[in-house]
C-alpha cells in the first residue's frame, strides 16, 4: 500500500476508535478535543484560538461551541477587552464529561504507545513531519 494511503487508513482507524471511546461519555472526538484544550485554560479561550489549536477552520468551531454551550458543557465568559470576541470555558458538566472520557482516552493512548519502541516512534514521527512539510510545499 502506498505510504499516503496507509497514513489515511491509520487516520480513519483512529477516528473510528475515538468515536467508540467517546460515545459512552456522550461526546464526539471534536467535543473531547475542545474540552481537553480548555482543561488547561481556566480563563477560557477565544473561538479563534481554539480553531488554531484544533487545526480547523474557525467557521467549523462556531457551531461546535454553540452546541456545546447549549448542552451545558461550556460556559461563555465576558471578554472585557473586546466584546465581539467570545471566550468559552469549561462548565462543571464539561469538566465531569472530560474527566470520564480522559481516563479511557489515556488508557488507549498508553496502549498505542506500547506498540512501538521508542526508536520506531521517533522514526515514525520524523517521517510524518517530513510528509506534512512536503504537502505544504506542494502549494
Amino acid at each position: 500500500m502506498h505510504l499516503v494511503l496507509q497514513v489515511l487508513a491509520t487516520a480513519q482507524a483512529l477516528q473510528k476508535e475515538a468515536q467508540r471511546v467517546f460515545k459512552p461519555h456522550g461526546l464526539t472526538a471534536a467535543q473531547f478535543n475542545v474540552l481537553h484544550l480548555l482543561t488547561k485554560q481556566p480563563a477560557g479561550m477565544r473561538a479563534s484560538d481554539l480553531a488554531r489549536a484544533l487545526i480547523v477552520d474557525p467557521s467549523n468551531v462556531t457551531g461546535l461551541l454553540k452546541r456545546m454551550k447549549q448542552s451545558g458543557l461550556l460556559r461563555e465568559l465576558d471578554n472585557a477587552l473586546d466584546r465581539r470576541q467570545h471566550v468559552v470555558a469549561l462548565s462543571a458538566k464539561g469538566r465531569a464529561a472530560w474527566g470520564g472520557a480522559f481516563r479511557d482516552y489515556d488508557r488507549n493512548m498508553a496502549a498505542l504507545d506500547a506498540v512501538l519502541s521508542a526508536p520506531n516512534r521517533k522514526a515514525a514521527e520524523k517521517v510524518l513531519e517530513q510528509l506534512t512539510g512536503a504537502v505544504a510545499s506542494l502549494r
